[in-house]
C-alpha cells in the first residue's frame, strides 16, 4: 500500500468510501475513519470536507481536501491506508483526486468482489469501481 504513496503526494484531495455490503459497515473500522478525519481538520491538515453519501448499512462517500498550508497530507492518507476493515462486511476505498468539489454525485451502493476476497465500492464522479488492493 505504501507504494500509492508518490500518487498521494501530488494530490491534495482524497475520496473516502467506507460502506456495509450488505452486512452493517465494520464499526470499528469506521470509528476509527471518522476519527483520523475528525484529528485531521483539528489539527488544520483537512480544510474541507464533503460527505456526498451515506451507505444504507452504514458508512459513507465523501472528499477531504489538504490545506494550501499542510505538508502532512501524504500522513494522513497513510493513515486512512492503514485501516482495515473487514472485508466479509465492509467495502473501503481511499483514492487521490485533484481536488474535492461541491458538486454532489450519487453511485449505487453495490460493491465488487476483488480476487484478495475484499470488497470495493464505486467513486464519485465517474461512479467506477474503485481499484482492488495490490497483494
Amino acid at each position: 500500500m505504501l507504494g500509492n504513496t508518490t500518487v498521494f503526494a501530488d494530490s491534495r484531495a482524497v475520496e473516502i468510501n467506507i460502506n456495509g455490503i450488505g452486512p452493517a459497515v465494520d464499526a470499528a473500522a469506521f470509528g476509527a475513519v471518522r476519527q483520523v478525519i475528525g484529528h485531521a481538520v483539528a489539527d488544520g491538515i483537512v480544510d474541507k470536507f464533503i460527505v456526498n453519501s451515506y451507505g444504507i448499512e452504514g458508512g459513507f462517500s465523501a472528499c477531504a481536501q489538504a490545506s494550501p498550508q499542510t505538508k502532512e497530507f501524504v500522513f494522513f492518507v497513510r493513515q486512512l491506508r492503514s485501516i482495515v476493515p473487514s472485508p466479509k462486511t465492509t467495502a473501503y476505498s481511499v483514492n487521490p483526486v485533484v481536488s474535492c468539489t461541491n458538486e454532489v454525485t450519487f453511485c449505487t451502493q453495490d460493491a465488487k468482489l476483488c480476487p484478495d476476497g475484499s470488497y470495493v465500492s464505486r467513486i464519485p464522479p465517474s461512479c467506477e469501481f474503485a481499484p482492488c488492493p495490490a497483494n
